[in-house]
């Protein structure tokens, strides 16, 4: 399928999409992200000496600050100031299953913290020998460096540094990176590499409201389990804007400011969703596809003098591509092989609480579950907004339902882990935390290293929403089923990975967007979609369970990310897709070492069920699955 749209055509529907978006989007927020001393986080300046004032060379300090916690969960915290380095930070020949992982490097605000490499920095200066300013891992292979963070940050490798590269960074099944600015401040753009994902076994993670500001290569990633990016700026690079070497990327917003190439796909699959390439040359392509796994939609391009060369050398132009992909497209009752097109929703902000007064604290030890519900009815009864879960190791338990209500708003853990149980079986009918009769039209629910503890009995559901208030439940890890399904409300779940027996239960009326969403299951369907709306930006699964089911009118859609089938001796061999009178479109990779699906979708209309096995596939990859409408 090649559709073609006019500008004039193209700019209608944009105009008409962003108004959507904004109807459904709350305004981005100024950052000023401060901490309570009882919220454990640790201050580089105060703790261990950094200066943050642009003369002193305070990589060995904060070199220390990330050899001391690293693997323990602590945050170091960046007050605003310009901290210079001299040489590396981070962690280097790093090892799987040890304390090289577990980091989270948190800022004050992305324009006011500026960790800055020396003019001409000895090391940096040679482009046939690059080298890592700022590394979050690097090291051999491994999938278990999990809650990697980056957040609210500047890293410029100053000038005279052709040979720096600004930042490595690696995370999986949970980990993210967010309002973060990747820069050289030299006149020429000098730099190897600005955004480095080249770290083997890279993802499941989310790379949000990143901006790349010159460097030879603007973002290059290698092996990779899935990365999702989103919001991604990228301007005046030297060679290529973006690199796809051989991962399973989606993107969507992707804005490049280039006259060179602005995305080349290598190797591996790739979904690009409203991608506006600007400033080309007429002699230059801005994307080159090589392979046939590459999905894209609602992109369009200024000043290039070609769109797209394609995996077979096809040359396609013109100012938009309305959707378009590589590889066989799939449908069982003769429907158009194309996405649905859900209406996108951007995540709501709630504004970060600098009244400390307004915090409220949870205990650490014990069973909490009394102290908890007291504390957040006295935090409601007194206006306050933050309840937060301190830096703790996992003696905490709640073994009861909790109602979130009144002002509350954010739900913070400090990297925690809270373990649940249900000695005297409340959990079987009742969600962990239900949320009711609240003030605030957003409640986020964050940063829980892992909720529910590693022996969460398996009936238990987390979350409930009886109100028709928006939830957000975002850089979490959790057991058990995720939510119950509720009439009514909203959901976004951001960077969330529900594992072992997990299922996402979306009922009628509701309606969700996930961005970056990890379920884990061998047994239990992962997702099922009751009449509801779902529409997920990167789905990366893990086990041979039915990934998503879509029943009694509900509407799905899946842009980019990988199934990947790794298990031994799973009991169940289900379709992997769902859909019964229903709507779904999906476009993913497959990935498996052992058991792969026997049947990768099933849909019944009418009564009339077909199916579409594994062995029918051309190309083991999902360009695009579209169910839920006929031919004639």
């Amino acid at each position: 399928m090649n559709t073609m749209r006019t500008l004039k055509t193209m700019k209608t529907m944009f105009t008409l999409s962003c108004l959507i978006l904004f109807s459904l989007s709350a305004p981005l927020l100024a950052e000023d992200i401060r901490y309570p001393p009882e919220a454990g986080v640790v201050d580089v300046k105060a703790a261990y000496g950094a200066k943050g004032d642009g003369i002193t060379d305070d990589a060995p300090a904060l070199q220390k600050a990330v050899d001391e916690n690293r693997g323990t969960n602590r945050v170091l915290y960046f007050p605003n100031g310009t901290y210079l380095l001299g040489s590396s930070v981070g962690i280097f020949n790093g090892k799987p299953h040890s304390r090289d992982r577990f980091v989270t490097l948190q800022g004050q605000s992305e324009a006011g913290v500026v960790l800055k490499l020396q003019d001409a920095c000895p090391g940096f200066t040679d482009s046939d020998k690059p080298k890592i300013v700022l590394s979050l891992y690097q090291g051999q292979s491994s999938g278990d460096v999990m809650q990697t963070y980056v957040r609210n940050l500047t890293v410029d490798v100053g000038q005279g540094n052709p040979g720096a590269i600004g930042l490595r960074y690696m995370s999986n099944n949970v980990g993210a990176m967010d309002r973060v600015t990747l820069r050289s401040s030299d006149p020429k753009g000098a730099g190897k590499l600005g955004l480095d994902m080249r770290q083997s076994q890279n993802g499941p993670c989310l790379i949000k409201r990143v901006t790349v500001i010159g460097f030879d290569t603007g973002v290059e990633t290698d092996n990779s389990f899935s990365l999702v990016f989103e919001h991604l700026t990228l301007k005046n690079q030297n060679v290529v804007g973006f690199f796809n070497g051989n991962a399973r990327c989606t993107i969507r917003n992707l804005k490049s400011v280039n006259q060179v190439t602005a995305v080349r796909n290598k190797w591996d699959g790739m979904t690009l969703i409203e991608a506006d390439l600007s400033g080309g040359s007429m002699d230059s392509t801005a994307i080159l596809s090589e392979n046939t796994r590459f999905y894209m939609r609602d992109v369009k391009q200024t000043g290039y003098g070609h769109l797209l060369r394609d995996s077979k050398g096809v040359l396609h132009d013109g100012a938009a591509i309305d959707e378009w992909h590589e590889g066989e497209g799939l449908s069982l009752f003769g429907a158009k092989p194309q996405s649905l097109r859900l209406p996108i929703a951007e995540t709501p902000e709630v504004p970060w609480e600098n009244d400390f007064t307004k915090w409220a604290f949870v205990e650490k030890t014990g069973d909490i579950t009394e102290s908890l519900q007291a504390t957040i009815d006295e935090a409601a009864a007194s206006g306050k907004t933050t309840i937060c879960f301190p830096p703790g190791d996992s003696k905490s338990t709640i073994s009861g339902p909790i109602r979130v209500h009144g002002s509350i708003n954010r739900i913070v853990a400090m990297a925690t882990i809270v373990k649940v149980d249900d000695p005297h079986g409340t959990l079987k009918d009742a969600a962990v935390f239900t949320f009711e009769d609240l003030s605030s039209p957003v409640v986020v629910v964050e940063r829980f290293f892992l909720l529910g503890g590693w022996k969460c009995p398996a009936h238990v559901t987390m979350f409930a929403n009886h109100t028709q208030k928006t939830i957000v439940l975002k850089d979490l890890w959790a057991v058990g089923v995720t939510k119950k399904a509720n009439p009514g409300g909203t959901w976004f779940l951001e960077n969330f990975a529900p594992s072992r027996e997990s299922t996402l239960a979306i009922g009628k009326g509701e309606k969700c967007w996930a961005r970056q969403f990890n379920p884990e299951s061998y047994r239990a369907d992962m997702i099922d979609v009751d009449g509801g709306q779902l529409w997920i930006l990167g789905l990366k699964t893990e086990g041979r369970a039915t990934h998503l089911i879509a029943r009694n009118g509900a509407k799905a859609e899946v842009l980019g990310g990988v199934s990947y089938q790794s298990w031994d001796k799973q009991p169940v061999d289900p379709p992997m897709f769902k859909a019964s009178d229903s709507e779904l479109s999906v476009t993913l990779g497959l990935y498996h070492s052992c058991f792969p699906f026997t049947t990768i979708a099933q849909e019944t209309q009418r009564g009339q069920t077909k199916t579409i096995l594994r062995s029918a596939l051309t190309n083991y990859h999902l360009s695009i699955l579209r169910m839920g409408s006929r031919g004639e």
